[in-house]
């Protein structure tokens, strides 16, 4: 299968933090390829960036990875023009940083990246770097789950490609309860809760054991009541000490503008360590 890697960069610092990350996974594939395209949108010189990229190849080459730099004219706007060179199917994974817009718009919202996430052309993965030393290299995994039946499929693919760093990986889920319930729930009731969401848990951790890919690290449950899912996961992320939280994204989650309650943003936005919010067409 020809698998790639493919890093959307823009020729900024942040860029540069996340193609540690690249590197790191294009290693994790069978083809080891990694594709770098930045458009010229007259941001960065073109003499930049392509001295940019061949230090990139520099360091693929004495990696072992195949690295394929590319740059592009601008055809009519930086995200259509990242889709024509953007290879189809689930299978190839396109990288890109999340931080903060022009104007304070958020990590997401109005950004190519989170337009990337929408598109549905190829599998996404829109990483804030918080901690550049890590080297796109966390130890400590934290994966907040819905509970979706199928939701974790979709998700393990994008945890194949941490398997050589992740030592740890902490399962969390978050069993929401409406504000107002939530100090008068019953005993009984909250107990059932909490088995249901630990028994989903369990299956996702006996899924993972049984993957020949998934990696041989530590797996530790953790589910909470709540009313406030994304605070839940900002002080289990604290508290765990986790070094990178991975996060799905749907159509109804991902930002159309700033909204301050918006679950993607606030943890963007308060995160302390790296934040990864994936989505597969």
């Amino acid at each position: 299968m020809d698998q790639r890697i493919v890093l959307a960069h823009d020729g900024s610092i942040n860029a540069d933090w996340v193609c540690r990350y690249a590197l790191r996974m294009a290693a994790a594939l069978p083809g080891q390829r990694l594709q770098l395209v930045h458009i010229l949108d007259g941001s960065v010189d073109r003499a930049r960036i392509e001295a940019r990229f061949a230090a990139i190849a520099c360091e693929c080459a004495q990696e072992g990875l195949h690295c394929e730099p590319l740059v592009r004219g601008l055809h009519g706007d930086v995200v259509r023009s990242l889709l024509e060179v953007l290879p189809p199917g689930c299978e190839h994974l396109c990288l890109c940083g999340a931080r903060v817009a022009s104007r304070g718009r958020g990590f997401l919202a109005g950004t190519v990246s989170e337009r990337l996430l929408r598109s549905g052309r190829c599998s996404v993965l829109a990483v804030r770097v918080v901690s550049p030393g890590l080297l796109g290299c966390p130890r400590t995994l934290l994966f907040p789950l819905a509970g979706h039946p199928r939701g974790f499929q979709s998700a393990l693919p994008f945890l194949h490609l941490f398997a050589a760093s992740v030592q740890r990986l902490h399962l969390l889920r978050v069993m929401l309860v409406h504000p107002l319930l939530l100090r008068s729930l019953p005993h009984n009731e909250a107990r059932e809760r909490l088995r249901l969401g630990y028994a989903y848990l369990t299956r996702v951790a006996d899924e993972i054991r049984s993957q020949a890919e998934a990696p041989p690290c530590h797996l530790e449950r953790h589910v909470a009541l709540a009313a406030d899912w994304a605070g839940v996961v900002l002080v289990q992320a604290g508290k765990l000490g986790v070094q990178l939280i991975l996060l799905g994204a749907s159509e109804r989650s991902l930002p159309h503008r700033v909204v301050y309650g918006n679950r993607l943003e606030r943890i963007l936005r308060d995160t302390a360590c790296d934040v990864g919010i994936y989505r597969r067409p």
